[in-house]
């Protein structure tokens, strides 16, 4: 059974209870009202004679039991059966009960007036020598009061009714109504193997309904962004070892047949199939390294000087490129909260990417510049550039911008970069126009 039905059906059982407890409360009140004009009859009953006394003494007109009597009815039922009226109540003169005959010895009983179908009389008759003493109160008092109640009640329940539909719709709308769309949403999303990009309709922020919606449209975009982005990682790694693959087959095969005749092309051979295999290893490696980085691989953060770090990375580079100058720009004790290996890892990826793109003797520049929060290092080349349309993509896994240089690369080295800042919490990008060179730069947190 759906959510919203078990709300109905409870709402619907609250207001057949709440209308059984009004029902028993017009019932108690009523029973209330007869029992006490009951004990007024018991009283009256109490003695017969007196009361006759002060019926005779109302029916000669003394004002004293008039006064006292003035709400009762008082009648003689003689032996032949006849009803004769001593006193009847101000508000009713021409009262007089219809009975039935079996009054004598029942106790209080309600019974109707004769000519007033409308009125009925609460009575009790008692037995006397020769004749019975009836005597009775009208009972318009009680069933104007239970009228009331009932009307009371019935404007209660219904304002009940109504407050529980009013809430009914407020909680459909706004919180039944979307979790239903979303389970829909849910189902396909199942149904799609998450390769579909379901969206359901943005709901009232301030509702949990709401913020569930926004979070499910958030998860299923990158469900569908990470399946996306899974697929092409699959199709790029594919294309990228399909080449070693290839060629390590094509020398395989050429061996086996008999093509490579002399020690000269074993040997030439061998030296392919052992490029392309350290090619293929690279390219698995940076993989590797990847997906640790993207499962969260721990770092050991610990601040970092950075003016130690970079002067090492272009002490490296000055011994690999001794043709090339290499400016180091960073104020002294200028530290970052960073894992050592991995930043040194990430910067010296970026250092080669500038020295592979940009021509032998172009100076490469290191700059570190501190903020409030944060301190940004630049790797500064004056090589090719690259164009604006391509800047967003550079740091893609496989992706490798259209440059006039000849250099190659797995296309992973950008996205290793990109994945060692995000795990440290930083920030990256790049600025570059085309023949002015690139700024390539990361931000991480001060220590």
């Amino acid at each position: 059974m759906s959510l919203r039905r078990r709300l109905v059906w409870s709402a619907t059982a609250l207001l057949v209870l709440i209308a059984i407890a009004f029902a028993g409360v017009v019932l108690a009140q009523r029973s209330y009202l007869i029992g006490q004009l009951d004990d007024r009859l018991a009283s009256f009953t109490g003695n017969p004679k007196v009361l006759i006394s002060i019926a005779n003494r109302a029916e000669l007109g003394t004002a004293a039991a008039g006064d006292l009597l003035s709400d009762s009815y008082v009648g003689v039922q003689r032996a032949d059966g006849r009803l004769r009226t001593v006193l009847a109540p101000q508000s009713h003169p021409q009262l007089e009960p219809v009975l039935l005959g079996n009054e004598v010895g029942a106790g209080a009983v309600t019974r109707l007036a004769a000519g007033d179908p409308g009125t009925r009389i609460r009575l009790v008759e008692v037995p006397l020598a020769t004749r019975a003493l009836v005597i009775g109160l009208p009972m318009d008092g009680v069933d104007a009061a239970v009228q009331r109640l009932i009307m009371a009640l019935v404007i209660a329940w219904l304002a009940v009714a109504g407050v529980a539909v009013l809430v009914g719709y407020w909680l459909n709308r706004l919180g039944l109504a979307p979790i239903a769309e979303l389970t829909h949403a849910a189902d396909q999303v199942t149904a799609s193997g998450g390769r579909d990009l379901v969206q359901v309709a943005p709901g009232d922020p301030s509702t949990e309904a709401g913020r569930l919606a926004a979070a499910f449209n958030q998860m299923t975009a990158a469900t569908a962004s990470g399946q996306e982005q899974l697929r092409r990682f699959v199709a790029d790694a594919s294309h990228e070892l399909r080449t070693p693959l290839t060629t390590l087959r094509g020398y395989s095969s050429l061996y086996a047949q008999g093509g490579l005749a002399t020690d000269e092309q074993v040997a030439d051979a061998m030296a392919r199939i052992n490029a392309e295999a350290t090619r293929m290893g690279g390219i698995v490696d940076d993989l590797l390294e990847l997906t640790t980085l993207g499962d969260g691989a721990a770092l050991a953060l610990r601040p970092v000087d950075l003016s130690a770090l970079l002067g090492g990375l272009a002490a490296d580079l000055r011994v690999r490129e001794p043709g090339r100058e290499v400016v180091v720009d960073c104020p002294s004790a200028v530290s970052v909260r960073a894992d050592a290996d991995r930043l040194s890892q990430a910067l010296t990826a970026l250092i080669t990417n500038a020295v592979k793109y940009s021509a032998d003797g172009t100076p490469i520049g290191l700059v570190v510049a501190p903020g409030d929060h944060e301190v940004r290092i630049t790797v500064v080349d004056r090589g090719v550039g690259i164009a604006a349309d391509e800047l967003p993509r550079v740091f893609d896994r496989f992706y490798r911008v259209r440059r006039t240089s000849s250099a190659r690369g797995s296309g992973l080295g950008l996205a290793i970069v990109a994945a060692i800042v995000t795990a440290h919490q930083g920030r990256y990008g790049v600025e570059s126009q085309p023949g002015m060179g690139s700024r390539f730069w990361i931000a991480l947190p001060k220590a």
